[in-house]
């Protein structure tokens, strides 16, 4: 298994998870939402791949170059458009209720808690909605990279043999996953933005 193996067959599976979501919101496939969830699982399955990856030729997952590889990914095009956010909602004089709050959240990489805390309808159709709406799912992103590579870590070590031990994660993130969302299932908000541990609940043999 190559430490850096480009599969394009994932951008594929991104894209149609892309256009799913764009034809929900767009009302014109009710069942569109799932494809958040299947990004998701990409995301998942990619990551899982690469610690391993890092393990068998590295010997261990070095997690400052794991995170600063996710940071060059991710915060160059997520702070751009926070920066715009900024100057062109106020200059344009759009009104949006919240939106310093919204940019501190999501500077924070935390904007599903954001969402969350305030009380706010993610699904609102009146008034002027946030442009940041869409930061929650980077923020889930962010929180899993941040966890899932400490989880690896402190499971398997720099013992390849080990990987086993991810499959009781798996099944404990899948059991986390179901209860928080029987508890919370009257809260439509918490369930949805909340970090359910749905990737951790994914495939973690990628090979």
């Amino acid at each position: 298994m190559p430490l850096v193996d480009y599969r394009p067959g994932l951008d594929g599976l991104r894209a149609i998870a892309v256009a799913l979501v764009l034809a929900f919101h767009l009302d014109h496939l009710p069942g569109g939402i799932l494809g958040v969830d299947a990004f998701f699982v990409v995301s998942g399955w990619l990551i899982t791949w690469k610690l391993l990856g890092e393990i068998e030729h590295g010997g261990s997952v070095r997690l400052r170059r794991f995170w600063a590889s996710r940071a060059r990914r991710l915060l160059p095009a997520s702070l751009l458009v926070l920066a715009v956010v900024a100057v062109v909602w106020p200059l344009a004089d759009i009104v949006v209720s919240g939106l310093r709050r919204d940019l501190l959240w999501a500077m924070a990489w935390a904007a599903n808690w954001g969402t969350i805390t305030a009380g706010g309808d993610y699904w609102a159709r009146f008034g002027n909605p946030s442009p940041l709406n869409h930061f929650w799912s980077l923020a889930i992103e962010e929180q899993f990279y941040l966890v899932f590579p400490l989880a690896v870590l402190a499971l398997i070590g720099s013992q390849r043999k080990r990987i086993d031990r991810l499959v009781p994660l798996a099944i404990v993130g899948i059991a986390i996953s179901t209860v928080l969302t029987l508890l919370f299932s009257s809260n439509p908000e918490r369930v949805y933005l909340g970090l359910s541990l749905i990737h951790i609940s994914e495939p973690t043999r990628p090979y």
